[in-house]
């Protein structure tokens, strides 16, 4: 047999009650008698608990927030790179001849070692871009140094 309970509360109280059960997506009744007992039907709920829940959904989601908002600005660089890399294309596909076929051996041999010159050259670039990296020096009994 089931048994009805009758509380009194103020209407901020049922709010939050009603708002906290709307959050984990159960009933008003069925919140309310989780938070009365635990599974195994011991210790009560406390407030706290709802609070720190409550706290932590907010951090999670601010953290959220944050990280999406710092990535926008790379995201629409990447797009304006992607833009100009496929006009770039674009516009060496549209001005540079056909390679005749007694030709094209040759011309990919002279392109893959062009290529690769270009792709050395950008990781030359890339490296003096890089902020220089604080070395980390061995400890002399590390290195079998004195000081």
């Amino acid at each position: 047999m089931r048994r009805q309970v009758t509380a009194y509360m103020s209407d901020e109280e049922f709010n939050r009650l009603r708002d906290e059960a709307d959050e984990r997506g159960i009933t008003l009744s069925r919140y309310i008698k989780e938070r009365l007992f635990h599974n195994d039907g011991e210790g009560a709920l406390t407030y706290s608990d709802s609070i720190l829940a409550a706290t932590e959904k907010r951090i999670v989601e601010a953290q959220r927030s944050a990280i999406a908002q710092s990535l926008k600005p790379l995201a629409q660089q990447l797009t304006t790179l992607l833009a100009m890399v496929d006009q770039f294309a674009l516009s060496v596909l549209s001005h540079l001849p056909e390679i005749p076929e007694s030709q094209r051996k040759q011309a990919l041999a002279s392109g893959q070692r062009r290529h690769r010159g270009w792709r050395a050259e950008v990781e030359e670039t890339l490296k003096q871009m890089e902020p220089a990296a604080p070395s980390r020096k061995k400890a002399p009994s590390e290195s079998g140094e004195h000081p």
